[in-house]
């Protein structure tokens, strides 16, 4: 059988993939090839293509890339043809690797066991030939138009012109067979006219349609003839109108044609960079887009910094820090993530750069990552240098001068890098002007780094982590266990109070920073500690994982406590430092008035200055509130005790001790009263989570040893105020059978059930007032309601030293209520 009737995949065309290159380009399409797929590589955003790596039946390795090419299962013989494959050679491999590579833009034709599979468009079927109209007529061109129209006119299309519609409503049809006519033409017909004449008519300088009447040719559609009545033959004058209006009535449109190209803007020669660049330090710099087919090789890189992240401590204790870059071949869906590691010892090298400058790294690895691929920098590797588009200068974080044993994590850029670095800046301002003309807007960099969310003081909420961008106003010197810093991001929340360090002896008049804008925080830990010390003041900090809660007054209170650092200083050109210097000048510009930033009681509680917190200033007199008079609502087991001030029980030098007071609820916690109870195992003491109903390690699986048992806080206010008007506080332990005494008997449950839950809650009413619906509408961030508090109560407290200490407090001491008891009010009869 000849080569050119075989079937497609017939054995006999079979040929031998190392034989490819030396096929004729006449049997190259009718050949195929067999092979086994062992790897694929499926298209990303910046490759469409699907790479496969096969293997031939003489163990030899070939890469193929295909445009359209349906799933290969990994394994399973497959029969390949060679049509529309363009052969492309690779750099010299070794073996059993071809020097080639096979690549099918258009589609494929290949056969997986017994089906064959086409992925090549369909082409639409040619259209029949259509006879010539110079062919179809009896006389020639030049010869004028009869008076009557011949056997052979065409038919005209509707939208012809009027001179070119006439023919005779009587005029013959040509028979079909005079169209397809094998013989030559009858040497009675004229000959065909020249190109030129072929091109435009004698009149109009309009090439004369084609005639296509009454010729049976399927899927196209005849238009119906046109008749003209008028059949006298028009006059020069008359064809010269036609002619002066078809050429009037063209050239509107080319007038608007030139109107479109004089408004097209003219492109900045910038957006037509190249990735990428060679430099005699270190031979080729590659695209980004190219480094997701480069993994475990090294590379140098240079892009513009879109983000960049606060350094931070790996687990193996070197330092690290994540950036994106991009370059001409990236988008900002697609830039690149580099992680870049430093020891400690070269803490000072972590780069410095900012989103919108230029970073240069050389000995960059290409690692896979979560099943992304990104750059990664090694200790004992990369390099790095900045340039700052602005100054059209290269950077390092530091000047450091490098042992010999040392690694050295600078680069020095020539100037091959550095024009390229300047050119790529002017890229990204060519870029960002296109982009303001368009609907989408403006490239934007990551002007913040990834991870938590990073909020303003306003936005705090209670229990809930965040990072905050602060300025430090004042810190406290730490302590053996805690130091406490105050800071501000000039924004207000109505639950922010700060305590007011005194300050005598410093006057200096600095810039004052009035109402609920002063957050504290507390730092705990020996890490925490050795960083407060490190502290500016006055300095702009990034804070990671911060957490507020209710202090013992009810107000806000941050806390930090962990064995990693957790503030970072900020440079003042920092792009995160751009809102807060906003509000920062706005709140120096306009500075709220006193009377304005004052309390309802005309004090304001929260009078700070950046850098020192200034003495308040003197404080009116206050008409002190009349004691609240009423039934007693408590019975006290012992009653010949003195009341004490909160004041003086907080500096007793006696432990443990018995006190009375008077008070009223300020706050409580947990913050629902359905977590006021606690499950736990009477076999082993062990807390029982909510999730679990027995105790495992008991093995009790009948639930003979589960118990609840009352734990909660409250923060009770003294009812006899100072001269300024200021209410002490104190925190007191609810729990145990004083917690049961307290609540009149009421056994402790599970107070997840509705029913027992309101049994508590009207217990409790006397005392709480509304407080729990004020307490809950703040974690929901739902609007503030007027609160109305309990009544005034008699209490009797006990401290003692206790292994946990209240956050905050200077010792271990503790209080827990003893001997009261809430008195069950009486049912309405």
């Amino acid at each position: 059988m000849p080569v050119n009737d075989a079937p497609l995949f017939d054995p006999s065309l079979e040929v031998a993939a190392d034989e490819i290159e030396e096929l004729a380009a006449d049997i190259l399409p009718r050949s195929h090839i067999s092979v086994t797929p062992r790897m694929c590589w499926k298209p990303t955003a910046t490759n469409p293509l699907s790479k496969y790596s096969f293997l031939t039946d003489d163990h030899l390795q070939l890469e193929i890339h295909f445009n359209n090419v349906p799933h290969l299962e990994l394994g399973q013989r497959v029969l390949i043809c060679l049509r529309g494959a363009d052969v492309e050679p690779r750099p010299t491999l070794k073996h059993p690797k071809l020097p080639f590579k096979l690549v099918f833009m258009g589609g494929v034709v290949l056969q997986v066991g017994e089906r064959i599979q086409d992925t090549f468009p369909e082409e639409q079927p040619p259209s029949p030939k259509v006879p010539s109209w110079f062919k179809s007529q009896n006389t020639t061109p030049s010869s004028p138009i009869p008076s009557s129209p011949a056997p052979t006119s065409s038919p005209q299309r509707a939208d012809s012109p009027a001179h070119s519609r006439i023919q005779s409503e009587s005029s013959p049809k040509r028979e079909p067979g005079n169209v397809y006519l094998s013989s030559p033409p009858s040497r009675q017909l004229q000959t065909a006219p020249s190109p030129l004449q072929d091109r435009a008519g004698p009149t109009t300088g309009r090439r004369p349609r084609r005639n296509t009447d009454d010729v049976s040719i399927p899927g196209i559609r005849l238009e119906p003839r046109i008749e003209n009545r008028n059949l006298a033959e028009p006059t020069e004058d008359q064809l010269e109108v036609l002619s002066a209006n078809n050429s009037t009535a063209q050239r509107p449109k080319k007038k608007r044609r030139r109107n479109k190209k004089s408004i097209a803007p003219e492109k900045n020669p910038a957006l037509n960079m190249t990735a990428g660049c060679l430099s005699p330090l270190v031979g080729r710099y590659t695209p980004l887009a190219e480094l997701n087919d480069r993994v475990g090789t090294k590379v140098s890189v240079i892009g513009l910094v879109r983000g960049i992240s606060l350094p931070k401590v790996s687990r193996n204790g070197d330092w690290f820090v994540s950036t994106e870059l991009l370059d001409p071949s990236t988008t900002e869906q697609t830039a690149f993530k580099i992680n870049l590691f430093l020891p400690e010892s070269s803490k000072d090298c972590i780069p410095n750069v900012k989103a919108g400058d230029i970073l240069m790294l050389w000995k960059l690895t290409i690692t896979p990552f979560n099943g992304k691929v990104c750059g990664t920098g090694y200790t004992d590797s990369f390099q790095w240098a900045g340039y700052s588009p602005s100054q059209r200068a290269h950077f390092h974080s530091t000047h450091r001068t490098f042992l010999d044993e040392d690694h050295c994590f600078f680069l020095t850029p020539g100037a091959d890098e550095l024009q390229y670095a300047a050119r790529l800046a002017d890229w990204w301002s060519a870029l960002q002007e296109l982009a303001k003309s368009k609907q989408e807007g403006v490239p934007t960099l990551m002007s913040q780094p990834k991870g938590r969310c990073l909020i303003t003081l306003s936005e705090a909420k209670v229990d809930v982590f965040f990072n905050c961008i602060v300025e430090i106003l004042y810190t406290i010197p730490p302590g053996d266990q805690c130091a406490e810093i105050f800071v501000t991001d000039y924004t207000i929340h109505n639950q922010l109070f700060t305590r007011r360090p005194s300050r005598e002896n410093d006057t200096q008049e600095k810039v004052k920073v009035y109402g609920k804008r002063v957050l504290k925080v507390v730092l705990w830990g020996d890490t925490q500690l050795a960083h407060a010390r490190e502290l500016e003041t006055p300095g702009y900090y990034y804070i990671d994982n911060l957490r507020v809660k209710f202090d013992s007054k009810g107000y806000l209170e941050g806390t930090l406590q962990d064995d990693r650092r957790k503030i970072d200083k900020l440079r003042k050109d920092d792009p995160l430092l751009t809102d807060l210097l906003k509000r920062r000048q706005e709140y120096i510009d306009n500075p709220p008035s006193l009377e304005g930033e004052t309390s309802r009681r005309g004090v304001d509680p929260n009078l700070h200055s950046v850098g020192d917190l200034l003495p308040p200033p003197p404080l009116p007199l206050k008409r002190l509130e009349p004691k609240q008079e009423g039934p007693t609502i408590t019975r006290l087991r012992l009653y010949n005790i003195v009341q004490t001030p909160i004041r003086r029980i907080l500096g007793h030098p006696t432990c443990p001790e018995l006190f009375r007071l008077r008070v009223r609820v300020r706050a409580f916690e947990p913050y629902k009263l359905e977590n006021f109870s606690m499950r736990y195992c009477t076999k082993c003491r062990t807390d029982l989570l909510l999730q679990y109903h027995a105790c495992l390690d008991c093995a009790d699986f009948d639930r003979d040893y589960i118990a609840y048992e009352y734990r909660f806080q409250m923060v009770v206010e003294e009812e006899s105020a100072d001269a300024t008007g200021y209410r002490a506080t104190l925190v007191v332990d609810v729990s145990g059978e004083e917690a049961e005494n307290f609540l009149s008997g009421l056994p402790p449950a599970d107070l997840r059930d509705p029913k027992k839950a309101t049994k508590l809650r009207k217990r409790l009413a006397p005392v709480l007032g509304t407080l729990e619906t004020h307490q809950l509408d703040i974690l929901a961030d739902n609007s503030l309601k007027a609160i109305t508090h309990g009544q005034y109560f008699d209490m009797l407290v006990h401290s003692h030293l206790s292994e946990h200490k209240n956050e905050g407090s200077l010792d271990n001491k503790r209080y827990r209520l003893w001997g009261t008891e809430l008195i069950p009010a009486k049912a309405p009869a």
